[in-house]
């Protein structure tokens, strides 16, 4: 684990900015309370702090290698106090022998200013803050890394999601796609060419794109209105469509292929059970920089409906969820001859 002085500029610069406190408060004992000459006072404090400078980085690396999950509680006190007596002694010697080398002769020991014994006691103090200081560091950096690996997780788990409802739209499109062209390959074989023709041009499209991804609502529609091509052949007459889009809307992004299922449903529950003209309309409008689409289309109330699994209704859902956190944004309302869907989806700049 990487030292955290080595790691943050603005780290070394407190330790540095705490180290000067540290001795120029010791140096105001010394001057002011004792009474001492400046030259003396600046001289034990310096003798006092300047083992400290180098003692307080490397104090790092005996808390990175004493961990109480490894040690236990009581190995881990064992192993801290071995240190720190190591420390102290260390830094009282060096503190005695910079004050023997820097007043000569004048020395006046160990007991210059402070006492040793309560140069030892001190020096416990530091270490024992200096230790917890770093352990905290420790445990925020370890609380660091598991939000991000939760985020990983998060996002490994949501790509995972959407390539799995991906893998539900091509299927239940292609599966649709192919019976409509075997009802058309026996009647209207030239229809059916064209539709596989269609297909392919679609298939192309809908297979490369990602859902994580947004796209214009200008070019999802087209994408739409091929696949609705697709179904128009088929049914001829009977489909028909209605875009209301305003110029404001073409360039708001929406998830891909996320508005496929529903003309699926349409022409699954709605043309295809008809003897009637059926009409899809599609409304976009910008409200509070929300896109709001409803999509819309009759059904004759008599007939019997298919029988399907709601993967469209279900895939929209979930990946509404997925890509924007929320359950609110699709509604649907069946009325007596129209089914409804409204899809709201929020522009923001990142998701």
């Amino acid at each position: 684990m990487q030292h955290p002085l080595l790691k943050n500029r603005l780290a070394l610069v407190v330790y540095l900015a705490s180290w000067i406190f540290f001795t120029a408060l010791l140096f105001i004992i010394g001057w002011y309370f004792e009474g001492r000459s400046i030259n003396d006072a600046i001289i034990n404090a310096f003798s006092f702090c300047f083992p400290l400078l180098i003692l307080g980085a490397c104090i790092w690396f005996v808390v990175v290698y004493v961990s109480i999950e490894n040690l236990g509680v009581w190995g881990f006190i064992l192993h801290h106090f071995t240190a720190g007596i190591i420390v102290v002694g260390i830094w009282v010697s060096l503190a005695y022998q910079l004050r023997v080398v820097l007043f000569g002769a004048a020395s006046e020991g160990l007991d210059y200013i402070i006492p040793v014994h309560w140069q030892v006691f001190m020096a416990f103090g530091i270490y024992d803050y200096i230790i917890l200081l770093y352990y905290l560091i420790i445990y925020y950096r370890n609380f660091q890394d598991k939000l991000l690996h939760e985020s990983e997780l998060k996002e490994l788990v949501k790509e995972a999601e959407l390539t799995a409802l991906k893998s539900q739209i091509n299927p239940h499109f292609l599966f649709n796609s192919l019976n409509s062209v075997s009802s058309l390959t026996l009647s209207k074989p030239e229809k059916s060419r064209e539709m596989v023709v269609k297909l392919s041009t679609y298939l192309r499209y809908s297979l490369a794109q990602d859902l994580k991804e947004l796209n214009s609502l200008c070019n999802e529609l087209s994408n739409i209105r091929l696949y609705m091509e697709i179904e128009k052949v088929r049914f001829g007459d009977r489909l028909n469509l209605d875009f209301d889009l305003s110029s404001n809307c073409e360039n708001l992004k929406i998830p891909n292929l996320i508005l496929q299922p529903l003309y699926e449903n349409a022409i699954k529950f709605g043309v295809h059970e008809s003897l009637d003209p059926v009409s899809v309309k599609t409304k976009c409008r910008v409200e509070n920089n929300i896109l709001k689409i409803s999509i819309s289309n009759n059904f004759d109330p008599t007939s019997i409906p298919p029988k399907g699994n709601g993967i469209g209704l279900q895939n929209i859902q979930e990946r509404l969820n997925l890509i924007y956190g929320r359950s609110d944004l699709m509604r649907i309302v069946k009325g007596e001859k129209n089914f409804t869907v409204n899809l709201e989806f929020p522009q923001v700049n990142k998701l």
